[in-house]
């Protein structure tokens, strides 16, 4: 199905959110302290815009699965949530599939998903309230706190780091990527912070790599191909893109089991204080959408072939492996995985080491939900 063009309005704030984002970056501590040297200009696929793109809309979709948690009646009149997916990979799909099973109009929210590139855009977005929440790594977060920004993550839907390094040709392993110029999406965005668990686990220095920013993952790729980055890490499925061109995976961080905190829901304080019903109901329809995924495989590729825009099957088939093992039944944040995500970035922000993981997470939500026993009910515990 081809894409849909975005509305005007669309249009209007992808601009905005596109010159917030460039300004905010400094003062988020999302930029690298000395800017890469400029790499060779990537191909049309890299430099197609996307800082903010209605996704297409997706033919109709099976009836939703009857929800094993009792159906809360939707008032009258919906609560409207502005919010956003920021990366175009398969870990970001849980709100498209809520969206699309009908979830988020269940509870009695009016949900407006778009997406936008990269989370120093929707940081920026969130200040200004262009945005309400969005679907996040830590990292963001941790850069925002730093910069005395009070934005907390509500929920965390993957607490590890699951990222495959794929290389080129002349790069046999891991071991052999020192040294080497890596592309990734932007410097702060959370594949570059994966980097950073990478250099600890071999006791690399930060000057063992240089980095530059390839805006996507099409880039990435692009600049993997053309030669002018030698590695690239991307979260599945977009490890099938990089094959596709000749590279070969060097590692996959899942299987290292490494406690890091990447997607989860973050919304400004304030936001959350003044309409927690609302979120409460966000996070609801988010974890009707995770038992949805281990449930309804037929459902779950459809939304990640429409969303993701492709027919691409074995793209498909990876996406969706990939995270079902992972989700977790009770989204808290992992305490552990938020603390090495403070770690990460106090490595290029010293403003962020004396944060500590109660300022970065709020779990108030995620323990309403547990604790009143509809977790268990939409599981069948």
């Amino acid at each position: 199905m081809s894409p849909a063009g975005p509305s005007k309005r669309a249009e209007r704030l992808s601009r905005r959110l596109i010159l917030r984002g460039t300004l905010a970056l400094a003062g988020l501590g999302l930029a690298s302290c000395a800017a890469p040297a400029a790499p060779p200009a990537p191909t049309a696929a890299a430099t197609k815009p996307a800082a903010l793109v209605a996704p297409a809309s997706p033919a109709p979709s099976p009836s939703p699965a009857a929800s094993p948690a009792a159906a809360a009646g939707a008032p009258a009149k919906l609560a409207t949530i502005r919010a956003a997916w920021v990366a175009k990979t398969a870990n970001q799909m849980l709100w498209p599939l809520a969206k699309e099973a009908g979830y988020f109009d269940k509870y009695g929210v009016s949900f407006e998903l778009s997406y936008v590139n990269g989370s120093s855009t929707a940081i920026p977005a969130l200040l200004a309230r262009d945005l309400d929440t969005a679907s996040t790594a830590a990292s963001a977060v941790v850069g925002a706190q730093a910069a005395g920004q009070d934005i907390v993550m509500v929920a965390g839907f993957l607490n590890q780091a699951v990222f495959r390094v794929l290389a080129a040709k002349d790069v046999p392993g891991i071991e052999d990527v020192k040294g080497k110029t890596i592309a990734v999406t932007r410097i702060g965005n959370a594949d570059y912070f994966a980097w950073q668990s990478i250099m600890g686990l071999y006791g690399w220095k930060q000057d063992d790599l240089t980095f530059v920013s390839a805006d996507s993952v099409e880039g990435q790729v692009a600049l993997l191909n053309s030669g002018a980055v030698q590695a690239i890490a991307v979260s599945p499925p977009n490890n099938v893109l990089a094959e596709q061109i000749g590279a070969h995976e060097v590692l996959d961080t899942a299987k290292l089991n490494i406690p890091e905190q990447n997607v989860g829901i973050i919304v400004t304080r304030r936001y959350m204080d003044e309409n927690r019903a609302a979120m409460l109901n966000v996070i609801k329809a988010s974890i009707e959408a995770v038992a949805r995924w281990r449930s309804d495989l037929a459902f779950t590729k459809d939304v990640i072939k429409q969303y993701l825009q492709t027919t691409d099957q074995r793209f498909i088939d990876v996406g969706y492996e990939a995270y079902a093992p992972v989700w977790p039944e009770v989204p808290y944040p992992s305490r552990e995985g938020v603390a090495k995500v403070i770690e990460q970035v106090s490595a290029q922000n010293p403003k962020a080491k004396d944060l500590s993981p109660d300022q970065i997470v709020d779990g108030s939500l995620v323990k309403e939900l547990e604790d009143s026993g509809f977790i268990r009910q939409v599981f069948g515990r």
